[in-house]
C-alpha cells in the first residue's frame, strides 16, 4: 500500500453479482449483511448480519470469481433478551479476535456499543466509545462504521448520521454533520472529527436519508468513507445512491475527495453497507444489505485499487 501514498486513488470494476435468493447455511437464511472482513490466515470471509431474531450472528464463507460459497453460520452469544442491530465486523489484526458494532436495542435497555468476541460468537468484552456517540444519538443512526488501522494500533469508529446536538440530518437541500473518532486499543478517544455528509441524492416521494454506512482505513491517516442515500418512492420501494470518498485525517478540516460514484459504475444500485480489503489489499469488496426483502437480493461488488497521478 505504501506505493499509493500521496497519489490520487482510482477504482476499477472487477466483478458484480448477486447471491442467489434462498441461500442458507446451518438453518440461517443469508441476508441483512451489514459488515464483512477477510481473514488472511484462512482465506475465509466473515459477514455479519443485522438479523434481530434468535439467529443473530455471522456467516463464514469463501468468495471468488465463481461467487460466494457459505460454509457455516455462527450465532452471537448475547445477554438474555438482547436483540442487537449489528452494523460492522472487523478481525483484530493483532490477536485475531472479532470486533463488531451494534446500534443497540433501546427498547430493552441496550446502548450502542463496540464489542469483541471469539470465533464462536462468545463475548470477550466491550470497547469504550466516545460519550458523544451515544448522547443525543438518533435511533438507528448511531454506530455504523468500524475499521482497524493496518497495524492494529488504532480503531476508527463512525456514526451513521448527526446526533441531535450536531444539527439536522441530511435533506435534499443540505447535508448534515456526523462524527468519526480514532480510539486506541483500550478505547480511549485519541481524536474526533466532524464529517460533512452529502445531501440526499434524489427527492423521495416518502422517506429519504443519507449517512455513512461503512469506513475502511487506507493507511495510517487516510480513510475510505462509504455514504449511502436511501430514497423511497410512492409505492414504498427504495432506490439507493452510494458514493465512496477518501479523507485525510491530518487535515484540520476533513475534506472529502470522491473516489467512485456507484450510480456511474455500470452495475445495478444496491444498499451497500459492508466493505473490506480482499487478498493483497489491492482489491476492495462491498456487499449490500438486502433488508430481508425477497425483491432485493444481496449484491457483491469487487473493485481493484489503482492510482493516478
Amino acid at each position: 500500500m505504501s506505493a499509493l501514498l500521496g497519489l490520487a486513488l482510482a477504482l476499477k470494476l472487477l466483478a458484480s453479482f448477486e447471491v442467489p435468493q434462498g441461500t442458507a447455511v446451518d438453518g440461517a437464511p443469508f441476508g441483512g449483511i451489514s459488515g464483512i472482513d477477510y481473514d488472511r490466515r484462512t482465506g475465509e470471509w466473515l459477514m455479519i448480519s443485522d438479523d434481530r431474531s434468535d439467529k443473530a450472528g455471522f456467516f463464514v464463507g469463501r468468495l471468488d470469481d465463481k461467487g460466494l460459497r457459505l460454509t457455516r453460520h455462527v450465532r452471537l452469544r448475547l445477554e438474555a433478551g438482547e436483540r442487537p442491530d449489528a452494523e460492522a465486523l472487523r478481525i483484530d489484526p493483532l490477536n485475531g479476535d472479532l470486533v463488531w458494532s451494534t446500534e443497540g436495542d433501546a427498547q430493552r435497555g441496550f446502548d450502542p456499543a463496540v464489542r469483541s468476541m471469539d470465533r464462536e460468537g462468545a463475548a470477550k468484552g466491550t470497547i469504550p466509545t466516545p460519550f458523544s456517540f451515544k448522547d443525543g444519538a438518533r435511533p438507528n443512526l448511531t454506530l455504523e462504521g468500524l475499521s482497524f488501522s493496518p497495524d492494529g494500533r488504532w480503531l476508527w469508529v463512525s456514526m451513521e448520521a448527526p446526533r441531535v446536538q450536531d444539527g439536522p440530518v441530511s435533506t435534499v437541500a443540505a447535508g448534515g454533520v456526523t462524527r468519526i473518532a480514532k480510539l486506541d486499543r483500550q478505547g480511549k478517544t485519541v481524536a474526533q472529527y466532524a464529517y460533512r455528509l452529502d445531501p440526499i441524492q434524489a427527492a423521495p416521494a416518502r422517506r429519504g436519508d443519507n449517512g455513512i454506512s461503512e469506513i475502511l482505513a487506507l493507511d495510517d491517516h487516510r480513510l475510505l468513507v462509504l455514504e449511502r442515500s436511501g430514497v423511497e418512492d410512492a409505492q414504498g420501494r427504495f432506490a439507493y445512491h452510494c458514493r465512496l470518498y477518501v479523507v485525510d485525517t491530518r487535515e484540520a478540516v476533513l475534506t472529502k475527495r470522491l473516489v467512485v460514484n456507484f450510480d456511474r459504475l455500470g452495475v445495478p444500485t444496491a444498499n451497500l453497507e459492508a466493505m473490506a480489503w480482499g487478498p493483497g489489499r489491492r482489491t476492495l469488496v462491498l456487499m449490500s444489505d438486502d433488508n430481508f426483502d425477497p425483491a432485493a437480493p444481496t449484491r457483491v461488488v469487487v473493485l481493484a485499487l489503482t492510482s493516478r497521478r
